[in-house]
Order: C-alpha cells, then structure tokens, then sequence
C-alpha cells in the first residue's frame, strides 16, 4: 500500500469516527431531552396525583366537620329543650309562690 492510500483510509476511518461522535452527541442529547420530557410528566401527574389527594383530604375533614357540628346542634337543642322544660315547670311553681305571697300579704294587711 503507498503511503497515500494509507492516509486516505486514516482520513476515512477519522470522518467515521467523528461521524460516530457526532450522532453519539445526537443520541446523548435526544436521550437527555426525552429524560427531561418524561420527568417533567411524572412530576405533572405527581402534581395532580397531590391535588386530589388534598382535596379528598379536604372534603373530608369539611363532612367531618359538619357531622360534629350537626352533632353539637343536636346535643345544644336537646339541653336547651331541657332548660326549657325545666323553666316551665319553676314558672308555674314561681306564680303560685307568688300568688301565695301575694295573697298572704293583703291577709295580713287585712288583719
């Protein structure tokens, strides 16, 4: 082989390499922009995936709430209808007291 058929294969198998270089720098970065694409996807699915999550959070802890509250107003109007009851009865008890009193009063007042 002469010296020139030499170098033009060196050059040859230099154009390949640097050939195969250059789609590897291809590849790499197709490889990172695909990884980037498919990160920030589970990180968006991530994000909603949280989103529900809080919200079944919430709307529990609100039905909660409103069972207790609804649980309070019931237990309040019961002691209150109680309380109620209770000074219907001392009404009625007052009044006559009352009226004894009263009557006891001018009795003597007559005497």
């Amino acid at each position: 082989m002469e010296s020139t058929e030499i170098l033009e294969k060196i050059r040859e198998a230099e154009l390949k390499v640097e050939e195969d270089i250059a789609k590897a720098k291809e590849d790499a970065q197709d490889i990172i922009r695909n990884a980037k694409e498919e990160a920030g996807k589970i990180i968006e699915d991530a994000e909603k995936e949280a989103e529900k999550i809080k919200s079944e959070i919430l709307e529990k802890a609100k039905s909660q709430i409103e069972k207790e509250k609804q649980d309070l107003r019931n237990s309040l109007s019961k002691e209150i209808s109680e309380i109620e009851s209770k000074g219907k009865s001392n009404l009625q008890n007052a009044v006559e007291f009352l009226y004894k009193e009263f009557i006891g009063m001018i009795e003597y007042a007559q005497a």
